[in-house]
């Protein structure tokens, strides 16, 4: 991160001035003839909002930004084509229930499929391999595409970035430019290796295709799931159950459906002396900026990312300017190509306390200590998986007194569960013991290192309910 990159939440929004783009026409060409006017449909909006609109002068301060991203209803006509990916671990822990489970939800996802759709199917056992090649889904090849699919068993080790690997290249196999590309992966263990999982994940965001990664169980690692997710700008879940893959299948399937923009980006440029702390999801560039992928916006959802800065002393009466944003995604709907929305935010500074006291936006607040809590829980459970386990108590101990205090200024009830949960994941935490990776058969090298996990089976499964909650709110859902 660069020195300008530090989180806090204050703002006085002098101009919380959104730009939203009027209309706007592309026309497409061949050989100098105009062919196309291309509209940009106004689909997508968003707002930036500061948590307060005064901060104090001649002090540093620490306040958020809510980006509020939000999408109008589609008509169904309007529906954009779907390049759909499954990668599904078969491997051998998949046996029984489990793989009943993803086979037939795999064959449900495929049959609610619209004929001109595309689809692909990748499982990885102890290799990787193309179960369906990239094939425009019709009604001559559905039943081929379900016998294919009911062919699905387990078996081997788990070859998950090579399945990532391979399934990326039958997505771009079918690619289609202005339709949804999408990835759905599950695995429920740890893959054999993951040293060529950055450079995957790289190439899945060049080709600005979201992973929608679903782990399984309580042996898959949970730090790896959640990375390839929230790298690419897709969503994580954790399934406990095998009876819950056709539910988050069916789900993902709907809002794939119903997607108005896709690849979305988020542009954070920090005014003169503020700096946004490191947080999930926020990536800093070589310009000084902050950059977040999003990933696709289906119909009717609002997303609601918060963003926390510091804002340097001032003298009283000044404006701080805190941020310009700015969101570019591309439109699926109008096919008007890559389009911008963009919002400036603005405070003012003072010495009177009680001015100051009035101008927080207590809603707002509340979110920002509830998204701070959050990311203290993802940091925490990433530490201790990788075995530092006091480390991983004292920031959630740290977080757990801010939100108390918070709680009790604001007398909100959301924030005094929000302690509770603190608390329990802090003693969940302290139970966590690492695991020596096992040597391979016949070879002196240890195989991938296991993440530390918590003895208890219910423990485990409350420590990966509470990080797929906290994920949640990081990506700006409720």
């Amino acid at each position: 991160m660069t020195p300008r990159t530090s989180l806090a939440w204050t703002a006085l929004l002098l101009t919380a001035c959104t730009h939203a783009k009027k209309p706007t026409t592309t026309t497409l060409t061949g050989g100098g003839a105009p062919l196309v006017a291309a509209t940009d449909p106004n689909l997508v909006e968003m707002t930036a909002e500061p948590t307060t609109t005064l901060v104090l002068a001649n002090a540093g301060s620490e306040l958020g930004i809510r980006v509020r991203i939000t999408a109008h209803d589609l008509p169904a006509a309007k529906r954009p084509p779907l390049d759909l990916a499954l990668v599904l671990d078969t491997s051998g822990s998949m046996e029984g229930p489990p793989i009943e489970a993803l086979r037939a939800s795999a064959r449900e996802i495929a049959g609610k499929l619209r004929d001109g759709d595309h689809l692909s199917v990748v499982v990885f056992h102890s290799k990787s391999e193309v179960l369906v090649p990239n094939v425009t889904v019709s009604a001559a090849n559905r039943n081929t595409i379900d016998r294919a699919i009911s062919n699905i068993h387990a078996t081997g080790t788990t070859d998950l970035v090579g399945g990532l690997s391979l399934g990326l290249s039958q997505l771009n196999a079918g690619i289609l430019p202005n339709g949804i590309n999408r990835i759905v992966l599950l695995s429920d263990g740890v893959p054999n290796s993951s040293a060529a999982l950055p450079q995957t994940i790289a190439m899945i965001r060049q080709a600005g295709v979201s992973v929608t990664s679903l782990g399984f169980g309580i042996d898959y690692d949970t730090t790896l799931m959640t990375q390839i997710a929230r790298d690419t700008g897709g969503a994580f879940h954790y399934l406990e159950q095998a009876d819950q893959v056709a539910k988050v299948f069916d789900a993902e399937l709907v809002k794939m459906k119903s997607s108005v923009a896709r690849n979305l980006q988020l542009e954070i440029d920090p005014g003169p002396g503020v700096t946004i702390t490191a947080m999930p999801g926020l990536v800093g560039g070589a310009d000084g900026k902050l950059y977040a992928s999003i990933g696709d916006l289906p119909a009717g959802e609002t997303r609601d990312l918060m963003i926390p800065i510091r804002v340097s002393a001032r003298g009283n009466g000044s404006t701080v300017e805190l941020a310009q944003t700015t969101l570019h995604f591309e439109d699926v709907i109008g096919k008007s190509g890559v389009r911008e929305r963009g919002a400036f935010v603005a405070v003012k500074t003072s010495t009177n306390a009680t001015a100051i006291a009035g101008a927080i936006k207590i809603d707002l607040e509340v979110a920002r200590v509830r998204s701070a809590a959050a990311a203290a829980i993802l940091q925490a459970l990433t530490l201790a998986r990788s075995g530092q386990i006091q480390p991983a108590r004292q920031g959630l101990i740290a977080a757990t007194a801010i939100v108390k205090a918070a709680a009790k200024t604001y007398k909100d009830a959301d924030l005094d569960q929000l302690v509770k949960q603190l608390e329990e994941v802090e003693q969940e935490i302290a139970q966590i013991v690492a695991v020596a990776p096992p040597l391979r058969q016949n070879q002196l090298r240890p195989m991938q290192q296991q993440p530390a996990t918590a003895p208890s089976a219910d423990v485990e499964s409350n420590l990966r309910r509470a990080e797929d909650k906290a994920s949640a709110v990081i990506r700006g859902g409720n």
